[in-house]
């Protein structure tokens, strides 16, 4: 695994002695979660994946006064603009379309939350806890019928990029394309064990479990390549869609492990 840059080190401590500043009581705690705490860390692709959670909604100054100090700081490290950072309520953790606020490809905005369980259980099973309570203590049960109910939102989400959306700005970028085979991977993979690993780690399994027509795709996306074709990747949706609607739902309500290995 390559080595971590010192700068991400450096913003990772600013960014907890800064929202501790510009938060104060509103703070309740900062957790890493992704690559970077999955062993999948690359520092020519990867982002830094964080969520902020907090008691009530930002105020407008706490908003303001955080996305000036974001804008300061991109000055001067790089980084910040690879933070991939969401703001969540404690009480609303699991909620749809609870207030919520989103910092992404260097900018700061207010939108509603997609109470992504996902997330949550990257949190639990390898997360990193930069301020505050445990996750174990706080975060809502997490059920297999929750769990693949969110799989299958993913899938939709790239079906949209990938197939329904006529102005998608993602579509014809390099690099969403190996994300969005990867990313179906990582689906297959926890629609198979109900658990969440690094998109490359589930890459290799799907290089070994799944059907070989898949393999090329997969060794395409994982080495970034340009030429990544779209109907491939079309098909590959259609795959995994085809594979979730075997998954019933309707007697799968177990909780499923908080701290899971990856």
């Amino acid at each position: 695994m390559p080595r971590i840059p010192s700068q991400v080190d450096v913003l990772l401590a600013s960014l907890k002695t800064s929202l501790e500043t510009i938060l104060k009581a509103n703070l309740s705690g900062i957790y890493l979660y992704g690559s970077l705490t999955q062993r999948a860390f690359d520092p020519a692709r990867s982002d830094i994946d964080c969520i902020v959670v907090t008691h009530r909604v930002l105020t407008t100054i706490q908003f303001a006064n955080l996305r000036a100090w974001l804008a300061a700081n991109a000055k001067f490290n790089s980084w910040v603009k690879r933070l991939q950072m969401t703001f969540l309520l404690r009480n609303e953790l699991l909620t749809r379309n609870s207030p919520s606020c989103l910092y992404q490809f260097g900018r700061l905005k207010r939108t509603k939350s997609d109470a992504n369980p996902i997330i949550w259980l990257n949190v639990l099973g390898s997360g990193i806890t930069l301020f505050g309570s445990a996750p174990e203590s706080f975060v809502p049960e997490i059920t297999s019928d929750v769990l693949l109910s969110a799989l299958r939102r993913e899938i939709g989400y790239l079906r949209e990029e990938i197939i329904e959306k006529a102005d998608s700005r993602w579509r014809d970028v390099p690099s969403y394309r190996s994300y969005a085979v990867l990313t179906l991977c990582r689906i297959l993979f926890s629609f198979q064990y109900e658990r969440i690993v690094s998109k490359p780690r589930a890459a290799k399994w799907a290089l070994t479990h799944l059907p070989r027509e898949w393999n090329e795709l997969i060794h395409l996306a994982l080495e970034l390549q340009k030429t990544i074709p779209l109907a491939r990747i079309r098909q590959f949706i259609r795959f995994a869609d085809q594979k979730s609607t075997s998954k019933s739902t309707g007697a799968r309500r177990r909780k499923l492990p908080k701290n899971v290995p990856n």
